[in-house]
């Protein structure tokens, strides 16, 4: 087998069976964006993986090598960039960190991944932002395996995960949509829990208000706001946990929207108060509070404008978290604020007091529901990794919303 793929063209353009494209690799040739047509053409799913292994074990080969390394790593991106299979970029990943040396292997790729100039200037974004995730996705399994194997991975794993962070935080300053939002769900899932969110804080500060407002313009159009939904209902319980900056960029999105688009925003208001209410109580507790602390200021904010059926919606997800411990702390405050209309602070009083909410808002003359018979809702998606969702939503247009 060897004899005949020697006698084959020492070119990716030409590629014509897995074993040929194995031995491009051993020989260093760089996968170039254009010739990746031709293998996806020889080689299904399964055969894309297999190669993508076999370069896990180059890879860990060549640890010492930089110039190999680099050629292998962006003939990778280019692989992982232009697949739409996202289970070809985790077999790699797992491979990776069945390499004897892994951590060696894996602090090459980052670097690597991260600083290395890519030959192809006109695919250079593509390629940087799925570098980027790939890397969020390394940090991602790199934790988990460390989680699960303590005493083989242990300091060296924690090292490991400082220096990816060290390396994301780098490019945080780009202005890339699928980077922002690579960024935005890694530091927010690995900082989660935590009392002083160092990095997933200094994201928000960068750039939060311009990821949030793109995320719900996608939320607003019925071709993205399925992936949109379950982006966002992912990653906001981060927010919420988040520092005072975070909430005011959250709040001031949401009160944006809560006029802008007032029905769907309702709906999102129902979608997130359940997605919450799903959760683990531990898990939650914080980001419950936190929530109900926007609902009121929103709440404040459809009462000076007298929006009623906003308000009906609103005073509806408070209710759903009557439970919570802090409801009954923020009921008080509620009642008290003279800045908020009478009719609306009545109701609060009056939902603190009852078990069936439903009753007391069909009660009040204008706040009853005038609307009958099948409810609108959000579009339904099958759930999708985060790599996916990444991809689709941050190369999308938000020139409009409809």
């Amino acid at each position: 087998m060897s004899e005949v793929v020697q006698e084959n063209s020492n070119s990716w353009k030409s590629v014509e069976s897995l074993e040929e494209a194995k031995h491009l690799v051993d020989l260093g040739a760089l996968l170039v964006w254009k010739d990746f047509k031709q293998v996806r053409k020889v080689l299904d799913d399964n055969q894309l993986k297999e190669l993508v292994r076999y370069c896990a074990g180059r890879l860990s080969e060549r640890v010492e090598s930089r110039l190999p390394e680099e050629i292998l790593i962006e003939s990778l991106l280019v692989i992982f960039a232009n697949c739409q299979n996202e289970d070809i970029l985790v077999a790699f990943l797992q491979e990776v960190l069945e390499q004897p040396n892994r951590l060696e292997a894996c602090t090459t790729l980052v670097e690597l991944a991260i600083t290395a100039e890519v030959s192809d200037a006109e695919h250079s974004e593509e390629i940087f932002a799925i570098a980027v995730a790939l890397i969020c996705e390394l940090g991602n399994m790199v934790r988990q395996f460390q989680l699960e194997n303590p005493r083989e991975m242990g300091v060296p794993a924690l090292r490991l995960l400082d220096r990816i962070s060290t390396y994301l935080l780098s490019v945080s300053n780009s202005n890339d949509n699928c980077i922002r939002l690579s960024l935005l769900h890694y530091f927010g899932t690995m900082e989660k829990g935590k009392a002083n969110k160092v990095g997933f804080n200094r994201i928000m500060g960068r750039f939060g208000h311009t990821v949030l407002e793109h995320l719900f313009t996608l939320l607003f159009n019925k071709k993205t706001e399925a992936v949109a939904l379950q982006f966002l209902l992912e990653n906001i319980p981060h927010i919420l946990e988040a520092d005072d900056h975070a909430q005011t960029i959250l709040q001031e999105t949401w009160k944006h929207y809560l006029l802008k688009k007032p029905e769907r925003f309702a709906l999102f208001i129902q979608a997130l108060s359940h997605y919450l209410l799903a959760m683990p109580d531990e898990e939650a507790r914080i980001c419950r509070k936190t929530y109900l602390q926007h609902l009121a200021l929103l709440l404040k904010k459809v009462a000076e404008v007298d929006h009623r059926e906003l308000g009906r919606e609103i005073l509806g997800a408070m209710a759903s978290f009557a439970r919570e411990p802090f409801f009954k702390e923020l009921v008080p405050m509620i009642v008290r604020d003279s800045s908020i209309r009478d009719s609306f602070r009545t109701l609060v009083a009056k939902m603190a007091n009852t078990s069936d909410v439903e009753s007391v808002l069909e009660e009040a003359d204008s706040f009853r529901s005038s609307k009958r018979g099948r409810k609108p809702s959000f579009a339904k998606t099958d759930k999708t990794r985060v790599i996916y969702q990444v991809k689709f939503l941050g190369t999308q247009q938000t020139a409009k919303a409809s």
